[in-house]
């Protein structure tokens, strides 16, 4: 065995620095460039109004570097956790020229001063439509209007079938999925018109999406509408019934069919079409068969892999529905996976039993049975299901389980440890036919749903049901400025555009030294007609200071408390608490409508 050289320990290093570098420099780039916008937006309005700017500085602390130009110093601070904006006659204790009077801050009308102190916030919560806007229009492929997947049990099933082509939603044209995606969420309860292509026809269809309530961050609540389609087409996973044709022909559960009587299958629908035709006959079929490798690598991995396989299923003649004269349905209600320690495995269930009757009640669809299953609150369940030629009855109650989101606060769901395996195939997609409009609908969402989100994340934390710890600091920003480099440019451009909009958020708060501290002061003006005294300013303004930086210090003590995975409060005896104990939120990818 070789042992590594010295050269290649530096050839190492150099990429770690490298690395460390461009991490560096892109967190110095996204600070900066919401630091200058805002601190742009007061500039820009004090300009305008003729107001004296004495100071533009990106950064604070020592001056490092910097160039006048006219009466303004340019520069940029050791620290660049901010900036700031001096005018004339914003201190107090400033000594104004005569001459210089009529251009200071404090000698501008009440209005004028609003809007320059209005205007930093606002550039920073209108600079995100800019960053969506720029990373939506890179965005050239979508995905078509086609219908792929119909769920059973929903308001879409019977009326649309996979291959429909949308091509207006009340009257008005979609060119692709995402609109028709978001047509449907505004229209929960509400009946809406779908002109479709179909088999070179068209055809109009009138639907009524259902109401489906999906608990967002914050424990918010959200009603959407859902037709239930998807715009994938399901692979053709077969289910086997037992006993049947394919069962007897050696087919089993999960097998993906490749070919029919020679030809390629691509899609379940296709598959099923061929075998509704075939009424008799023997069905040359070939199919791969996925196989489980545990400890794969060594024991780093479990995995599957597949096997090919050919099969001659002779499908009982006469005028039966597909599955009765084969045995071959869809793969929906099979289940692909149970964990091994949930409730449901503890009653016997594993993998490859299908889905019989919930409570009694046949489901239609997978999404339908994860609904019921999970919907609260926990009580016994009854469930009947096929496994090994068998069918079998078993009780059981989903545990209530504490589920702890990324910003801390807590909800109790039901959660269930099955598990189903449907893949789907995705469409080739479509040229975006209009970028701008496109870009600039899509900036304007995005901003508006990032505000909202933002605000109800600051309103819980005044109520103080999201805790203190899921505050951030420069770390936390720096880690996330180096985990969104994958995502390449929109990654960044969200992440810039979040952070943006939670500083202009957080400036417009009412406290003394912020922004919203000085509209507060201007709203009292306007309202007693004459300025608030000197004194309460100065003292507010402390206050608001203090309470600033106690919020600086709790958002470092918590990023360090993330990175070194301590807890950094000081007990009596004045030693840390030691390891930290952090709340794992359990969680699973499931199916379901939303």
């Amino acid at each position: 065995m070789g042992v590594p050289s010295h050269s290649s320990y530096g050839s190492v290093l150099a990429c770690e620095l490298t690395l460390v570098l461009s991490n560096v420099v892109r967190f110095l780039a996204l600070i900066g460039a919401l630091v200058f916008v805002h601190e742009l937006g007061h500039f820009a309005w004090a300009k305008a109004y003729g107001i004296k700017v004495l100071k533009f500085s990106l950064g604070f602390g020592p001056r490092i570097f910097g160039i006048r130009y006219g009466e303004t110093d340019y520069c940029i601070g050791l620290m660049p956790f901010g900036g700031f904006v001096k005018m004339l006659g914003e201190d107090p204790s400033d000594e104004i020229p005569h001459e210089d009077l009529p251009r200071a801050f404090h000698a501008q009308s009440l209005t004028r001063r609003f809007v320059v102190v209005l205007a930093g916030p606002l550039m920073s919560l209108l600079f995100p439509v800019l960053l969506y806007f720029v990373a939506l229009l890179g965005r050239s492929d979508l995905t078509p209007p086609l219908v792929g997947t119909v769920a059973s049990g929903y308001a879409a099933a019977g009326i649309l079938v996979p291959g429909d082509r949308v091509t207006a939603i009340d009257g008005n044209a979609v060119r692709s999925f995402e609109e028709v995606h978001e047509a449907i969420v505004r229209s929960a309860r509400r009946s809406i018109r779908f002109d479709v292509e179909r088999d070179g026809q068209r055809v109009a269809l009138r639907m009524t999406p259902e109401a489906v309530t999906t608990v967002m961050p914050f424990n918010e609540r959200v009603t959407t509408g859902f037709l239930g389609i998807a715009p994938g087409f399901p692979l053709p996973v077969v289910g086997v019934r037992s006993p049947s044709p394919a069962d007897t022909a050696g087919l089993r559960t999960f097998d993906v069919v490749t070919m029919y009587r020679g030809a390629p299958v691509r899609r379940w629908a296709d598959l099923e079409a061929s075998l509704t035709r075939s009424r008799g006959s023997t069905v040359p079929l070939a199919f791969l068969r996925p196989r489980a490798i545990e400890g794969a690598l060594g024991g780093l991995i479990d995995l599957e892999v597949f096997d090919p396989g050919l099969a001659q299923i002779a499908p009982e003649p006469g005028t039966g529905e597909m599955t009765t004269r084969t045995g071959i349905e869809t793969s929906d209600l099979y289940l692909s996976d149970v964990a091994a320690d949930s409730p449901e495995a503890l009653m016997g269930l594993r993998r490859g039993a299908r889905i019989l009757a919930l409570d009694g009640v046949p489901p239609p669809s997978w999404e339908r049975f994860i609904a019921a299953l999970t919907e609260p609150p926990a009580r016994l369940r009854t469930l009947r299901f096929a496994l090994d030629r068998h069918e079998a009855v078993g009780g059981f109650s989903l545990r209530p389980m504490v589920v702890t989101d990324e910003f801390g606060e807590r909800t109790v769901q039901l959660r269930t440890g099955l598990e189903r395996w449907r893949p789907i195939v995705a469409e080739a997609p479509i040229a975006n036919p209009s970028p701008v409009r496109y870009a600039l609908s899509g900036a304007l969402l995005e901003t508006a749903e990032a505000m909202r989100f933002l605000s109800l994340g600051i309103l819980r934390m005044l109520q103080g049901r999201v805790p203190v710890a899921s505050v951030g600091g420069p770390i936390a920003i720096y880690d996330a400025s180096r985990s969104v480099a994958v995502d390449g440019v929109w990654g960044f451009f969200r992440l810039m555009a979040l952070i943006s909009l939670n500083l202009g958020l957080l400036n417009l708060l009412p406290v003394p030294t912020l922004d919203g501290g000085h509209l507060l002061f201007f709203g009292i003006e306007a309202v007693m007609r004459r300025p608030v005294p000197l004194r309460v300013r100065q003292v507010a303004s402390v206050l608001g200071l203090l309470l600033v930086v106690g919020v600086m210090v709790l958002a470092f003590r918590n990023d360090l408390e993330r990175k070194l995975g301590i807890d950094l409060r000081i007990n009596v005896s004045g030693a840390p608490f030691g390891p930290r104990g952090h709340d794992l939120a359990w969680s699973r990818a499931s199916d379901g409508p939303g």
